[in-house]
């Protein structure tokens, strides 16, 4: 035991020689350098986020969208049961409340972030050893994110042979919408080359943690955004990649974010936001896909699963809901139509396609927000979230939680 204590003792003191020399902080670079030696799991908590569109609110983005100049967008307007004021949303796709009922396809185009931080490469493209070798874009092409499950259920109802999403939408408005097949919202996909964010780039805006199947990679989420709106973006937009007739969908691979700058595991992790910028309007998310295993109810799809649900439901990131709190990721109180955060970390059922389980974050209906205690769900099975785990609406914050 005391050899074994001198031998830890001699590697943490070169990886400090090491840190002192990279003019580095030396207690974060110990504590990973530890964690790597022992080869643990991190066990981080895992959260989203959201950045309001800045450049117009509801009018400008459905004017914008009646022109054809971004994706399918619905405004809808309605007096919530729960505090009797009158609600109006923008959506993407079409409105569940609009007679006759239509529905839309709507254009994303994922985009493979490669990330080089310091030495070593966070590719989505390249087979994962830790994934039966296959790359995190051939997973969420086989997914059900991109393709259509059979006879997809939630709560006992069959919603038909939809995507995932699709069938979220259809789910939560399944008596508004009477279970009518007509209203569809598909998502048709393309896939971008890579886009490469080389080490050079990257420089201090990134760290890393852990090893083998468990390293993540560590982005400050200021400077990612900043660099997606003023770089990425643009240069997408003019070689013809992207275009605000679609939602663009940056994918990462162990890859998440950290609320300071240089980013740590102190302030970490931001899993996954969406947000949406300029004028025309373009919306877009970033998505880790995560194999790491170091974070609770985290894995595969779920994470694209809970940003693509709530950029449907509020795609410019101010859906205003009566305010609801203190469940799931969220700490006090909020007043926004964020289906992913109450149940952040709840999985469903896993959905077996193309010979894999695939993991989705369980999401919540429209109803769980708007509606007053006894008021019936439009819910799928008359439930408030699309497993079920939400049995009544939030209740009002304070102190919230749910019914």
């Amino acid at each position: 035991m005391k050899k074994q204590k001198r031998i830890l003792l001699v590697l943490m003191a070169g990886a400090t020689l090491i840190a002192t020399q990279a003019g580095c902080r030396r207690r974060p670079i110990k504590t990973e350098t530890a964690k790597r030696i022992v080869g643990q799991k991190l066990h981080l908590q895992g959260y989203y986020r959201r950045f309001p569109w800045k450049q117009g609110g509801r009018q400008e983005a459905m004017t914008m969208a009646l022109a054809g100049t971004t994706v399918p967008l619905a405004q809808q307007s309605f007096t919530a049961s729960k505090d009797g004021q009158n609600y109006t949303s923008v959506v993407v796709g079409t409105s569940p409340f609009s007679q006759p009922l239509t529905g839309s396809t709507i254009n994303a185009v994922v985009v493979p972030l490669k990330v080089t931080i310091g030495s070593t490469t966070f590719d989505p493209t390249v087979p994962n050893s830790c994934d039966s070798n296959i790359s995190a874009l051939t997973r969420f092409r086989q997914s059900p994110l991109a393709n259509d499950v059979p006879d997809l259920t939630m709560n006992g109802v069959d919603l038909g042979n939809v995507q995932f999403i699709n069938g979220q939408r259809r789910a939560e408005f399944w008596t508004t919408i009477q279970g009518s097949p007509n209203y569809q919202n598909e998502l048709r996909y393309s896939f971008a080359s890579p886009y490469t964010l080389t080490a050079a780039l990257v420089a201090a805006h990134g760290t890393t943690a852990g090893n083998g199947c468990a390293q993540i990679g560590i982005l400050s989420t200021n400077w990612l955004d900043g660099i997606l709106q003023s770089t990425v973006l643009p240069a997408l937009t003019t070689s013809g990649v992207v275009s605000p007739t679609a939602v663009v969908l940056f994918l990462f691979k162990n890859i998440v974010q950290s609320d300071s700058d240089p980013p740590d595991t102190t302030t970490c992790c931001i899993l996954g936001y969406h947000s949406a910028v300029g004028a025309p309007v373009q919306t877009y998310a970033t998505i880790d896909w995560d194999t790491s295993g170091n974070f609770s109810g985290v894995s595969d799809a779920s994470i694209a699963s809970h940003e693509i649900g709530e950029w449907m439901d509020d795609p410019l990131a101010y859906n205003a809901t009566p305010p609801w709190g203190n469940v799931g990721q969220v700490s006090g109180c909020q007043s926004n139509w964020e289906v992913g955060d109450p149940l952040s970390g709840i999985l469903m059922p896993p959905i077996t396609m193309n010979g894999k389980e695939y993991q989705m974050q369980e999401l919540a209906f429209f109803s769980w927000y708007f509606n007053k205690d006894g008021a019936s769900s439009a819910g799928a099975g008359g439930k408030f979230s699309s497993n079920g785990t939400f049995q009544g609406p939030a209740k009002a914050c304070p102190p919230g939680g749910t019914n």
